[in-house]
């Protein structure tokens, strides 16, 4: 039997798009769309959202992948080199590739037609990479989701070799809004700890506002549902109006497992082939690269691209994302609260280290440390989740 051509390339696009517009304005029925397409009746629904997600234009079946007869520019196929063997760990994603040639070459070919050329000219490569094909992913299983962009972040992280010596093993951090799947937040680290999540959720909490609720897991670092405010992360989360949901399993917050599987495996090979070795230039790749995947990649169970949901959302008065506080109550809030005593000629002791501090009648002062800066502030009073002000600062030091 003949393999069926793509639809794009049977009827043309404008064709299409017309019998889409027909379908939507009840002019022809259902059975009458599936006859002329010669497709199925859930693929009739597909185009249709996807015809109305790029606001009834022609252009809603997207790129064939471009000239396939062209040949690759040098540096592609270089490239194309790099992030294979940068691949060997984690196995061929040829739609990373395909990314990655768009992104930094802005040579446009989608995933089939990257897959076609590895196998045409750089098979024994890729045998020697790859010599065993991994087993298909496991059928997704559909899960309820949050009606309002930033009504609620799922927020996960892993430990993988990226960089170093083979037992080094490094972070990733992802946080995902659950109603648009849009990637808020990403971080590379050396060690997960509560700084390296602050500084991550401040960058987005500039970038975008505040959401409404975060869901974790059960870890120590998060606290436990309905104690929240005894954690750092808790106080964070208090102090900024944030509801801190537990999941029960990690079955339960099915979203960020399956986005941290892909990111894991894109980002790791990313960075490997970017020749990464530190988390600075990490964080830097892994921006540009959950930017671009945002702006470019269509989610299968939403069946629209992350930021092109926001807008829709946005535009239908789903926005449940606030505005961001003062910087300095930010920050505040973004940091690891201690305390200390004050001792005579008001000093206090941190780090091994003796510390000038102004002038108080307090016996015990607190800091906000922001490990990832290098630096602390000393409050007169501890910070008050449920006030969020700064109180008055005795000093400010680098270490």
């Amino acid at each position: 039997m003949m393999k069926q051509q793509q639809l794009k390339n049977r009827l043309g696009t404008e064709a299409t798009e017309r019998i889409i517009r027909r379908f939507n304005d009840g002019k022809v029925s259902l059975a009458e769309a599936q006859e002329i397409l010669n497709i199925g009746k859930s693929q009739v629904y597909n185009l249709r959202t996807k015809w109305l997600a790029s606001k009834k234009s022609n252009d809603f079946l997207g790129v064939s992948g471009g000239d396939h007869t062209q040949e690759w520019p040098p540096e592609c196929v270089e490239h194309m080199k790099v992030m294979i063997d940068a691949s060997k760990d984690d196995g061929p994603n040829f739609a990373l590739y395909a990314d990655e040639l768009e992104r930094k070459f802005t040579f446009k070919r989608d995933r089939s037609n990257v897959r076609k050329w590895c196998e045409k000219n750089i098979m024994p490569l890729m045998r020697s990479v790859f010599p065993i094909e991994k087993t298909p992913a496991p059928s997704r299983l559909r899960r309820w989701e949050r009606a309002a962009y930033g009504e609620l972040y799922q927020h996960d992280s892993t430990p993988r070799h990226i960089w170093g010596a083979k037992e080094d093993y490094q972070h990733i951090i992802l946080s995902l809004d659950d109603a648009t799947r849009k990637v808020m937040a990403s971080r590379v680290c050396e060690r997960e700890t509560i700084p390296e999540h602050f500084a991550m959720l401040e960058e987005s909490f500039l970038r975008y506002g505040i959401p409404e609720a975060f869901y974790t897991d059960g870890f120590t670092m998060f606290g436990h549902e309905g104690e929240d405010i005894k954690t750092q992360f808790g106080r964070m989360s208090r102090a900024f109006g944030i509801n801190h949901l537990i999941a029960p399993t990690p079955q339960a917050k099915g979203k960020i497992e399956r986005a941290m599987r892909t990111f894991q495996h894109r980002l790791v090979v990313t960075l490997r082939a970017e020749g990464v070795d530190n988390a600075t230039r990490a964080n830097a790749v892994t921006t540009a690269h959950c930017d671009f995947w945002n702006a470019k990649h269509e989610n299968e169970e939403t069946g629209m691209v992350p930021d092109e949901r926001v807008r829709v959302l946005i535009a239908a008065g789903r926005n449940c994302m606030r505005n961001t506080p003062d910087k300095r109550v930010l920050q505040l809030f973004l940091s690891q609260h201690v305390s200390r005593r004050v001792e005579s000629g008001c000093r206090i002791d941190f780090m091994g280290r003796k510390w000038k501090i102004a002038q108080t009648l307090r016996k015990r002062v607190w800091l906000a440390v922001r490990s990832v800066e290098r630096g602390f502030y000393v409050l007169e009073t501890q910070p008050d989740p449920t006030n969020p002000v700064v109180p008055r600062v005795l000093a400010r030091y680098q270490f």
